[in-house]
């Protein structure tokens, strides 16, 4: 492209009308009030199942009725005009734990023990029918050792990767050193012609109304570069409204699993649809699939494509086993009036392909997550949200089957690497085989929130109980963490801050009789509003 192009490019973009960015990125508390502002304000057209970071196609018609926050949050106006342009707030993340890494749902970052740092900001816009962002994400941490037990797999696998699991790109230390690097993001070019999408991105996504451990689909990992081809926002029709998509997409290994550069590169593709029927206000459905593989271009063929509507675990054998493949139903139920929320995810891990095979199996290789969410008008200036969210993971909670006949959630026989991207995993953050629970309480006010969260995890409870059931192994205990933390936004001017200070305590870490652990994670997010 020409100097001269690429100026009248930009002065293009900067003369268009603009608009206020749309970009939630991960682990930002701008999520949960997105949540609030869909239940305070029935009128918006709201995700069903399907929640993207990028909430441009989200239109309203007129000024919202309940915005505690004002300008702080604005949701995009529709417009008829073809060209839109703005600069999407930039954003800044410090975190440091004191003895291990943790951070959850934080997309790209890695909080490893030490200082972590990430930046972010971009633009956005439309031109006709061509939308685009562009938001890329650096990260650095300085990533201090810790102490991670030998391989106890024997599996060929990195010691920087998790030891309990082998065919588990699950990265505990990204090497020596201080680790930075640099993601595409929240990034993304799209079509949007009417009621239907075509997209190229490297943005988040996830599947389900649940708020910390979406078992498919969550933000806990680098959202991957894929396409997708579906519906931009929910489609009002007679008997309710319909959204869908369907994904292809690339997800990568990192530096620190194995040195076979042939499982470098998974392919994943997957399906979610979501129905809320006209004559059940409030009652939102979801249906989710997943499929992935090593991609192996010699075998690679355009079937493959298809896979998310034929290819199924087993119809009296494996022989489609090289795909490993999840399934979830979501239901969502709300309440508007009383400010009050519930849902649910039910996911398979392997599945038959007929009906008669679902409820003869009915508990095997199931997970399950639930919560609820409550909000408390106090007055007109002050609202408190309560939530409780329940996972399970593990395929040992009374489960009809044997422990050692369910496959474990995000690992597989024949797909070395499981379900993660760059070392992390992009269902829920907890896990493989993991069990825990979450309390919230946030109290929204004008100008900011306080927030107070109480969690309790126990780690892959798969690997604790086989390995006590294996006579090969000594007992192991359970590995278990409690955590309390607190968090604050504050609006002021054109800035937010949010400092916030989590207290975990974790007992036999890593299966090591009475190693307790006391980590302190400190966070500081700012970010500048261009807009506000």
């Amino acid at each position: 492209m020409s100097r001269k192009i690429f100026y009248c490019l930009i002065i293009s973009l900067v003369s268009s009308a603009t608009v206020q960015s749309q970009v939630i990125q991960p682990g930002s508390h701008l999520r949960d009030y997105y949540e609030l502002l869909t239940l305070k304000n029935p009128e918006i057209s709201q995700p069903i199942n399907i929640y993207p970071a990028i909430i441009s196609e989200y239109e309203i018609d007129s000024t919202l009725s309940w915005n505690l926050w004002g300008d702080k949050f604005r949701l995009t106006q529709k417009t008829n005009k073809s060209r839109q342009f703005s600069w999407v707030d930039p954003y800044i993340n410090y975190s440091a734990n004191t003895v291990t890494p943790r951070g959850y749902n934080d997309g790209a970052i890695w909080s490893g023990k030490g200082s972590n740092i990430a930046l972010t900001g971009g633009f956005q816009g439309k031109l006709g029918l061509l939308h685009y962002t562009f938001v890329p994400i650096f990260t650095w941490s300085e990533n201090l050792p810790i102490n991670i037990p030998s391989n106890v797999t024997n599996f060929d696998k990195s010691p920087y990767s998790y030891p309990f699991n082998g065919k588990i790109d699950y990265v505990q230390q990204f090497g020596e050193g201080a680790y930075s690097k640099f993601n595409l993001g929240q990034s993304e070019i799209r079509l949007v012609y009417k009621k239907i999408t075509l997209g190229l991105s490297t943005a988040n996504f996830k599947w389900g109304p649940s708020i910390w451990n979406p078992i498919l689909m969550s933000n806990n990992a680098p959202g991957i570069p894929h396409m997708d081809l579906g519906t931009p926002a929910p489609i009002e029709t007679r008997v309710g409204k319909f959204e869908g998509k369907i994904y292809w997409g690339a997800a990568y290994e990192s530096d620190f699993f194995d040195d076979n550069q042939k499982n470098d590169t998974k392919y994943v593709t997957g399906i979610s649809l979501g129905y809320e029927p006209k004559f059940v206000p409030g009652l939102g459905i979801g249906v989710n699939r997943v499929l992935y593989k090593t991609w192996n271009k010699e075998t690679h063929s355009m079937l493959d494509y298809l896979a998310a509507f034929y290819r199924n675990t087993f119809n009296d054998s494996l022989k489609n086993d090289d795909y490993d493949q999840m399934i979830s139903v979501t239901i969502k139920y709300q309440f508007p009036e009383v400010g009050f929320v519930c849902y649910i995810e039910y996911a398979k891990n392997d599945f038959h392909s007929n009906l008669a095979g679902w409820f003869e199996e009915f508990d095997r290789s199931r997970a399950l997550n639930w919560g609820l969410s409550k909000v408390f008008n106090i007055n007109d200036k002050n609202y408190l949200k309560v939530n409780y969210e329940f996972t399970t993971l593990s395929a040992n909670q009374n489960q009809i089957l044997p422990a050692n006949s369910n496959p474990p959630y995000y690992v597989h026989a024949h797909v070395p690497g499981g379900y993660t991207n760059q070392g992390q995993i992009m269902g829920a953050g907890i896990g493989t085989g993991s069990n825990g629970s979450v309390l919230s309480f946030n109290w929204y006010h004008t100008d900011g929130k306080l927030g107070l969260t109480y969690s309790r995890i126990r780690f892959n409870d798969d690997y604790f109980v086989n390995s006590k059931k294996d006579q090969r192994y000594p007992p192991y205990p359970a590995d278990f963490e409690i955590s309390v933390g607190i968090d604050y936004v504050h609006y002021f001017h054109k800035f937010s801050i949010r400092p916030e200070i989590t207290w975990n305590y974790r007992k036999n870490w890593y299966y090591q009789d009475e190693v307790e652990v006391h980590n302190f994670h400190f966070g500081l997010q700012a970010h500048y509003l261009i807009f506000g």
